[in-house]
C-alpha cells in the first residue's frame, strides 16, 4: 500500500465535504510502549487530529488507513481496525481497507468475522493475491478441495512467479493422496522460491508418501521453518518491524524501497524532515531512478517549504518513469503549491492518462477547476469520480457543487434523487438530495415540498453529522416558506458547530443563519465559502506541534 499520509500531513488539500458516520478513533493506553514509540504515536496522532479536519474523501480515507498501519506497527490491532472501518467507510469500493479489516480481526482471533472481510474484499478485487489466498485458506478448512484448487489454478495463470499458490497446491494434492502432483507442484514453488525450507519439509512428506524414502531422507535434511515468499505490500505497509509474517518479510526483502517510503511517512508525520531526507538519500544511492523515492522527495521538500527543490524532484520523479501516476500527481499538488496552475493542469491530465480509471487525479483536477473558474470542467473531471463507483458519496457532493456553480443544478436535483432512491440507505445521499431541490432555483414546488418530508424524517433519526443534517433540513424549511423554523433549526446546526469549535464551519453556518433572518433562499446547496465550492490551493501544513510533555499512564 502506497502510503500517503506524508503527502496529506504535508499538502493540505481541501476541507471536508461530506461528514462520514464514523467512528470515534479510539485514544488507547501508550504506557507499555518504549519511550521513542510512544513520543512517535502521540506525535502522529495529535497531526491526524488535525488534518483530518481539513481533508475529505479519498483523501480522508488514506489519512485513516495509514494512521490505522501507525497503531498497527505498535501492536494495537483493535485501534487500527477501527481506523480501518472508518476508511472503508469513507470509500467503501477500495478493497484494501476491507482486506486490512480482516487481517486485524484474523489478528485478535476472530477468524469469522475475518472471513467476511476476505469473502467482501475477494468479491471487489478478485486480482489480489493475498485475499485470494485467505478465500483458499477457509476452503480448505473446510474440506472444499475442489474449490480451493480451482482458485489456485487460476490464480497461477495470472501470478506465474508466485510460489505460495503451487504450495498450497501441493497440499492439496498431498490431502488427496496424489501424492506425485503434490511433489511437482512443491519443486515448482522451490524454483520459484529457493529460500523456502519449509517446502523441504512438504516435500519429504511426499517422498514418503509416494514410496521413495531416500528422496524423503535427503528432502528432510533441508528442511526448515521459511515459508514461502507471498507478495503482500497491503500487509507489509502496516505490520511492525519483525512482525510481519515470513512471506510479507521476503517480499520486503525483495523490494526494500517499500519500508522506506513507511518511515519516510513516519518521520514527516512527526515532524522530522531532516530524517526523512537521510532515508531516501540511502534508498536513493540503491535504485536513483526510483519514481516513488523521488516523488516521496519531493513532498520532503514541499512539506519544508522549500518549493524549488520539490518541483526538482517531482520533475526527476515524472522523468524517471513517465508512467508513474503518483509521480504525476506529485508534481501537479507542487505545481499548485507554487502557484503554476497551467503546469498543475497538465501534470494530473498526465496522471489520468495513465489510469483513467483512478480517482485521485480526477479529483484533484475537478478541484483546480473549480478554483480557477472552470465549473464545466470540474463537472467533467467529478463525473469520472462517480463513473468509477457510484458509491462515492463525496463525489456526488462535488460533482453536485460543480453543478450549480455550471449553471446545470436541473441535472444535480435529478441524480440526488436517483441516488437516494438507488441506495435508501444511505443518509448522505439523501442529505444531497435535499439539499439539491431546496436551493435549485428550477426545481418545481412538488420536489421542494418532498425535500422537506425527507429532511424531517431524516432530521428526526439523525444520530451523527447533526450540524449538516440540521442544515439540510433548515434549507428545506427556507424552500417551503418556513423561515422562523429554518432560522432556529439553522441556529441549532450553528451551535452544533460552536461546540466543535471549527471556525470555518461556525462562518458558513452563520452566513446561512443570516440568510434565514433575511428572508433569503440561498442559491447554492452549501455556503458560499464551503469547500466544495471554493476548494483551497494545496499549502504546507502548518508546522507539527511540539512533542508534550510527559503525562500520567504514558498518555
Amino acid at each position: 500500500m502506497t502510503s500517503r499520509l506524508a503527502l496529506l500531513l504535508s499538502l493540505c488539500l481541501a476541507a471536508p465535504a461530506m461528514a462520514q458516520n464514523l467512528k470515534p478513533l479510539p485514544t488507547p493506553d501508550l504506557s507499555g510502549l518504549s519511550a521513542d514509540q510512544n513520543a512517535g504515536l502521540r506525535e502522529a496522532r495529535a497531526n491526524f487530529d488535525r488534518v483530518s479536519k481539513t481533508v475529505s474523501g479519498v483523501e480522508l480515507a488514506e489519512l485513516y488507513g495509514d494512521m490505522g498501519g501507525f497503531y498497527a506497527r505498535a501492536r494495537m490491532p483493535e485501534v487500527a481496525l477501527v481506523a480501518f472501518e472508518n476508511a472503508g467507510q469513507i470509500v467503501p469500493k477500495d478493497d484494501r481497507w476491507i482486506y486490512l479489516q480482516g487481517v486485524m480481526l484474523r489478528s485478535t482471533g476472530k477468524a469469522e468475522e475475518a472471513q467476511k472481510r476476505f469473502d467482501e474484499a475477494f468479491k471487489l478485487n478478485p486480482s489480489y493475491l493475498p485475499t485470494r489466498l485467505s478465500i483458499v485458506a477457509e476452503r480448505m478448512r473446510k474440506g472444499d478441495f475442489a474449490g480451493a484448487k480451482k482458485l489456485l489454478e487460476d490464480s497461477i495463470t495470472t501470478n506465474p512467479n508466485q510460489p505460495a499458490p503451487q504450495a498450497m497446491l501441493g497440499e492439496i494434492a498431498f490431502r488427496e493422496k496424489r501424492y506425485a502432483d503434490a511433489s511437482r507442484h512443491v519443486h515448482a514453488a522451490l524454483l520459484l522460491d529457493p529460500r523456502a525450507t519449509s517446502l523441504y519439509g512438504a516435500l519429504a512428506r511426499a517422498e514418503q508418501a509416494a514410496g521413495n524414502p531416500d528422496a524423503a531422507k535427503i528432502a528432510q535434511v533441508k528442511s526448515g521453518d521459511v515459508p514461502p515468499r507471498l507478495d503482500d505490500p497491503l500487509l507489509e505497509r502496516i505490520m511492525p518491524s519483525g512482525a510481519a509474517p515470513a512471506p510479507a518479510a521476503a517480499a520486503a526483502a525483495a523490494n526494500p524501497n517499500e519500508a522506506v517510503l513507511g518511515e519516510v511517512a513516519l518521520q514527516l508525520a512527526t515532524g522530522k524532515p531532516d530524517l526523512a531526507r537521510k532515508a531516501l538519500d540511502a534508498a536513493l544511492k540503491r535504485t536513483p531512478k526510483d519514481p516513488l523515492l523521488l516523488a516521496s522527495y519531493a513532498r520532503v521538500e514541499a512539506s519544508a517549504d522549500r518549493m524549488d527543490a520539490a518541483k526538482s524532484r517531482a520533475r526527476e520523479a515524472v522523468a524517471a518513469d513517465p508512467k508513474s501516476q503518483p509521480a504525476w500527481i506529485t508534481q501537479g499538488i507542487i505545481l499548485e503549491m507554487a502557484g503554476d496552475d497551467a503546469g498543475a493542469r497538465e501534470s494530473y491530465q498526465r496522471a489520468i492518462a495513465v489510469d483513467t480509471r483512478s480517482t485521485r487525479p480526477h479529483v484533484l483536477a475537478g478541484n483546480l477547476a473549480m478554483r480557477t473558474g472552470r465549473a464545466a470542467d470540474a463537472v467533467t473531471a467529478y463525473r469520472a469520480v462517480v463513473g468509477a463507483s457510484q458509491d462515492d458519496v463525496d463525489g456526488w457532493a462535488r460533482l453536485l457543487a460543480a453543478e450549480f456553480v455550471a449553471g446545470q443544478c436541473q441535472a444535480g436535483v435529478k441524480e440526488s434523487a436517483d441516488n437516494a432512491k438507488r441506495a435508501p440507505r444511505n443518509p448522505q445521499f439523501a442529505e444531497l438530495a435535499i439539499r439539491a431541490a431546496s436551493t435549485c432555483r428550477a426545481a418545481t414546488p412538488a420536489q421542494r415540498q418532498q425535500a422537506l418530508v425527507d429532511a424531517e424524517k431524516l432530521y428526526k433519526g439523525v444520530q451523527s453529522d447533526v450540524a449538516q443534517v440540521g442544515e439540510a433540513y433548515a434549507l428545506a424549511l427556507a424552500a417551503n416558506g418556513k423561515w422562523e423554523d429554518a432560522a432556529q433549526t439553522q441556529g441549532g446546526a450553528l451551535f452544533e458547530a460552536v461546540r466543535v469549535g471549527d471556525p470555518d464551519a461556525i462562518a458558513q453556518y452563520r452566513e446561512l443563519y443570516q440568510r434565514f433572518e433575511a428572508k433569503q433562499l440561498p442559491d447554492m446547496p452549501w455556503a458560499s465559502t464551503h469547500a466544495l465550492l471554493k476548494p483551497q490551493r494545496p499549502a504546507a501544513a502548518p508546522p507539527a506541534p511540539a512533542p508534550a510533555a510527559a503525562t500520567p499512564a504514558g498518555r
